[in-house]
């Protein structure tokens, strides 16, 4: 090789290495905080909305404000350990000054921060282009910004050192921006020792998904259907030309169910077989009950459809939207436990004969009492109190201790024992009604869910709130994922594989965590 050759790839790897070097020397992200104190500030306009004083441009950040008079001079902090690539204190003119940060992840990605409407601390400068920032350092103050003063935080993919608009007329996700609380509550999730991957769909997840023997699971989002593989990596992908609202299992193999109520099966690989239809036109995901499915329609009216996936055993009228739902029994005895988004609890007969109707002041939660191992009635945990109503209809008061549910409140009844979360305490009583343990749970948002996973109990929250606790009340962990509080318990699924992995539908995503890893000081 001619010297002057060689010399040029030295140089060019030297290059190379100084590059590199210089991309990681203000260091990965080891730790995520919030730009401002959480417990001051509240959002008041969220990511990708319509803004009217805009002209209709969607909002490509979230803006953070902590009450009349309370927010000018607040301080602004990093969110994690960066590089400074944007920094002018009249970045946005009238409007105040501009911070960009980069960041780099662990999984190698590169996002970037943005600070708007901020000014220097104390009469001092900005931070420099290039200066290293650490996770919670105070970089800036909120400024005097119209309307009235709060920060503007942006996550992006791409340009680095440009304020940007703002408000935009293309949707957010389209041109690099990404939602800022769902990316501040995943990244602060993807540093706890028991999370495996998270998985974000296109569109939306339209039903809970299937899970296969090898781990692999089939899931809809929006039109298309995908198989993720047991790591959370998209295997395939097919476009459904006619909408589907569930992939379930039957007859050991999925099925899809199409909201115009036709049927097809599909394989592992994507391909398709056999096809039929039912006269119905279906709204949502069904409600399994024992061999039956009970789907809701767009006509407001619950439909069973049969074991053989071909005929509908009965039809009953006026069933709203469904918020939760929970069967008691099996065979021909069972009862479905319906909850309504308008706050109505329906009693159904597994004949479709309607038991009871009533409406709450505040949202329920539904279990089933057990009695000598068989579940004997449906049980409604509300402000009220908790209830059992038989398969007469009949309701009687069934513990007059336990605390008052409501909005996010959740029940299940296992093993002798009665265990109620009333939204910051979980309350496990024995079927005489003497209170066994108590344990605190915190920081808890949304409404809540209580299930059984290999003996250890798993309390899930809308809010993305998932934890365990064993079987004598000590809360083993904790992990916040991003939720949505609004949500229903419906839109909430888990599934304990055997390879170990809990996955999770929770905030319109799948994420998967270490099981042996979140459960070890059980």
């Amino acid at each position: 090789m001619h010297w002057r050759a060689f010399l040029l790839l030295i140089g060019l790897f030297v290059l190379v290495t100084y590059a590199s070097h210089a991309q990681n020397d203000c260091g990965l992200v080891d730790e995520v905080v919030y730009p401002v104190d959480e417990t001051a500030f509240s959002m008041t306009q969220g990511y990708a909305v319509a803004s009217p004083r805009h002209q209709g441009r969607f909002h490509t950040g979230v803006d953070f404000h902590s009450g009349d008079g309370q927010s000018l001079s607040q301080p602004v902090r990093a969110i994690a350990n960066g590089r400074v690539t944007y920094s002018y204190h009249l970045g946005w003119g009238r409007d105040g000054g501009v911070i960009i940060l980069e960041h780099n992840l662990p999984d190698g990605l590169i996002v970037y921060s943005m600070y708007g409407h901020v000014t220097p601390i104390s009469g001092s400068e900005l931070p420099p282009r290039r200066a290293c920032v650490a996770a919670g350092e105070v970089i800036a103050a909120i400024g005097d910004a119209r309307p009235a003063p709060h920060l503007h935080f942006e996550i992006r993919v791409n340009t680095p050192d440009t304020p940007g608009p703002g408000y935009t007329r293309e949707a957010p996700d389209l041109i690099g921006y990404r939602d800022p609380l769902r990316f501040l509550a995943n990244q602060q999730a993807a540093l706890h020792p028991a999370f495996d991957w998270l998985l974000q769909p296109a569109e939306r997840f339209v039903a809970p998904p299937l899970v296969l023997n090898d781990g692999s699971s089939l899931y809809l989002d929006g039109d298309t259907i995908r198989r993720v593989t047991a790591d959370g990596r998209v295997l395939w992908r097919y476009r459904l030309d006619n909408p589907a609202v569930s992939v379930t299992a039957f007859q050991g193999q999925p099925l899809l169910t199409f909201r115009d109520g036709s049927m097809q099966t599909i394989d592992a690989d994507g391909n398709f077989g056999d096809a039929w239809r039912i006269d119905a036109t279906l709204a949502g995901p069904p409600l399994p009950a024992d061999r039956w499915l009970l789907f809701p329609t767009t006509d407001n009216a619950l439909i069973a459809v049969d074991e053989t996936r071909r005929g509908i055993a009965w039809r009953l009228e006026d069933v709203p939207s469904l918020a939760d739902g929970t069967i008691v029994g099996r065979g021909a005895s069972w009862i479905a436990g319906l909850l309504t988004d308008s706050r109505e609890l329906l009693a159904v007969a597994g004949s479709g004969a309607l038991i009871t109707r009533t409406q709450f002041q505040q949202k329920a939660s539904l279990g089933s009492q057990q009695n000598g191992g068989l579940p004997e009635a449906l049980l409604a945990y509300s402000w009220g109190g908790l209830w059992r109503i038989g398969i007469d209809g009949e309701w009687s008061l069934l513990l007059p201790e336990a605390p008052r549910g409501g909005d996010p409140g959740a029940i299940m009844a296992e093993a002798g024992r009665i265990l109620l979360f009333d939204g910051e305490m979980l309350n496990a009583f024995d079927p005489a009604g003497a209170l066994l343990w108590q344990t605190a749970i915190e920081d808890i948002t949304g409404r809540a869910s209580l299930h059984q996973a290999d003996g250890i109990l798993l309390l899930l929250t809308t809010g993305g709130d998932v934890a365990a606790i064993n079987g004598a009340g000590r809360l083993c962990n904790q992990i916040a994922l991003y939720g949505q509080p609004d949500d229903t318990p419906r839109t909430i699924w888990h599934d304990l594989g055997a390879d170990g992995r809990l996955r999770l539908l929770v905030g319109g995503q799948l994420v998967a965590l270490d099981w042996a890893r979140f459960i070890q000081s059980c």
